[in-house]
């Protein structure tokens, strides 16, 4: 092969008239390859072998490697127990037939390009109208929690197909309840519905696979898909390359949302983290587009179906019977009711977010629900009517503990101020009545007025109350002001006045 230089000085020789002989011996290479050149038959810079290198063991390994390969489609082998490269290096050593790790690798590779049904791996250009379609799938990842360390978190991917947008949950598992929550809180971030939804064969969805495309749904699921009025399609088993656009975004998403580990606290902090990335995720031009996902979006709005005037009841009812301790049990975590419950059964409904608690009269208890095992979620104001009797028990009360746990540290300067002021007794039945303000005011008012009570040399409740009241009067409307230009004074003639008095004539002196 000759060099860019001397094929250029090979044709500039060819030019000035010079025979391939001279051309040859001048250059010191063959005339065939000048001739060739010349010709054009071979290009400056272009290497080739005149024959193909020799490989004899993988010549000797392809053969069987090829008939391993074929076998083992032929027994439809289940993906998970397919053949690897390794696994063949290891076969064909106990065969008599040794070669490196690199070279088994290349001939399975080659193998497998040749036995594939090469329809399986391609895939079509598809495209999609505006509000049509919108696919979407579960996927996890793990974040550095400030409370728990490092946890296991479920995201739920919503994409729309056409634009590209794509909205992240937050989600406490794979549930049910958990699968429609992230759909809701989708439909109102897109603001509608798409007329399709594409999911794998969730068990919350699917309750049995038919032939085909034949799914039997799941009650709840059904009746969800009616409330928001879209179609359910789902892919084959094992072919989540028909829903090829979220799988994709699941790789990118998952990236994006948790490379590198985030540090958030707990699910909200964690949602909000996917809503900042959800924001920036407009700006972004999708690879052979020309606008952005926002731009793109705008042509999908007016096509999405509108929401229901409500949201569907994705709760689970249940029943339970309420402790002695004034709680409820919901499988590992306990949640408590007013004690005036105790011994009652109430309702209970669950959905992905709250826990809802129906007792007598129709009152209600609402949670927030915890995926914490063996957690216990109290309402200190259930407990209140208890505590103000059972005072000495106070200061071990877990419901109080846990409020005083969250709320700023005057609450707990206010119940020493009034221990010290009233006694021990007193004092503690005095911040219970304090805390039960907080039924009538709202809870930050009373936090206010037990921050200006506490300036006082001596603390009572009857203080807090002044200040509450205080507080009220400031805010509560004034009444307009009255505008009175004051008296007015219109002077008349004698003869007016006569007429006023009765008079019948008016004799002037």
């Amino acid at each position: 092969m000759l060099e860019v230089s001397q094929v250029l000085e090979c044709k500039q020789l060819h030019v000035q008239g010079r025979s391939i002989r001279s051309i040859a011996r001048c250059l010191g290479v063959s005339r065939n390859t000048v001739r060739g050149y010349l010709r054009g038959a071979r290009r400056p810079g272009e290497y080739g072998l005149v024959a193909g290198r020799s490989s004899p063991v993988s010549a000797a390994l392809a053969p069987r490697v090829r008939e391993m390969l074929v076998s083992e489609r032929a027994a439809t082998t289940p993906r998970k127990q397919l053949l690897t490269a390794a696994r063949i290096g290891r076969l064909l050593s106990a065969e008599g037939l040794v070669a490196s790790e690199s070279t088994v690798r290349a001939v399975v590779r080659e193998a497998r390009l040749e036995v594939r049904d090469p329809l399986r791996h391609a895939f079509v250009p598809l495209v999609y109208a505006p509000g049509e379609d919108a696919q979407v799938d579960f996927f996890e990842g793990e974040v550095d929690d400030v409370e728990l360390g490092r946890v296991k978190h479920f995201i739920l991917l919503v994409r729309a197909c056409y634009s590209g947008r794509t909205f992240a949950y937050a989600a406490p598992n794979q549930t049910r309840e958990a699968l429609f929550e992230g759909l809701m809180q989708a439909f109102d971030f897109f603001g509608g519905v798409f007329r399709k939804l594409w999911f794998d064969n969730l068990t919350p969805a699917v309750k049995k696979i038919l032939e085909g495309r034949r799914r039997v749904e799941q009650r709840a699921f059904a009746c969800f898909r009616a409330h928001y009025g879209f179609a359910a399609e789902f892919c084959a088993p094992g072919k989540g390359n028909e829903k090829g656009g979220v799988d994709g975004a699941v790789k990118y998403s998952r990236h994006e949302i948790f490379s590198p580990i985030p540090t958030v606290a707990g699910r909200a902090g964690l949602q909000a983290h996917c809503a900042a990335w959800m924001t920036r995720e407009l700006s972004r031009v999708v690879r052979a587009r020309k606008s952005t996902i926002g731009e793109q979006w705008l042509d999908e709005v007016p096509q999405l179906i509108a929401l229901p005037a409500a949201r569907f009841d994705a709760s689970l009812p249940r029943t339970a019977k309420v402790t002695p301790r004034s709680w409820i049990s919901v499988g590992t975590v306990f949640y408590s009711v007013p004690v005036e419950w105790v011994g009652r059964e109430v309702e209970v409904k669950l959905d992905a977010e709250h826990v809802v608690i129906r007792g007598p009269g129709g009152a209600r208890a609402l949670h927030a629900r915890s995926y914490v095992m063996h957690a216990a979620v109290l309402d200190v104001d259930h407990y209140l009517p208890l505590l103000r009797r059972k005072h000495r028990g106070l200061d071990h009360a877990l419901p109080l503990q846990q409020f005083m746990e969250r709320v700023p540290g005057e609450w707990r300067a206010l119940l020493g101020a009034l221990r010290r002021d009233e006694g021990e007794v007193a004092g503690s039945q005095a911040f219970v009545d304090v805390l039960l303000l907080c039924r009538t005011y709202p809870t930050e008012a009373v936090r206010t007025a037990v921050e200006e009570a506490l300036r006082h040399p001596k603390v009572s409740e009857g203080l807090v109350r002044f200040y509450l009241w205080q507080r009220r009067e400031e805010e509560a409307p004034k009444p307009a002001a009255l505008e009175y230009a004051g008296p007015t004074v219109q002077h008349g003639s004698p003869r007016d006045y006569a007429v006023l008095s009765g008079a019948q004539e008016v004799t002037l002196g």
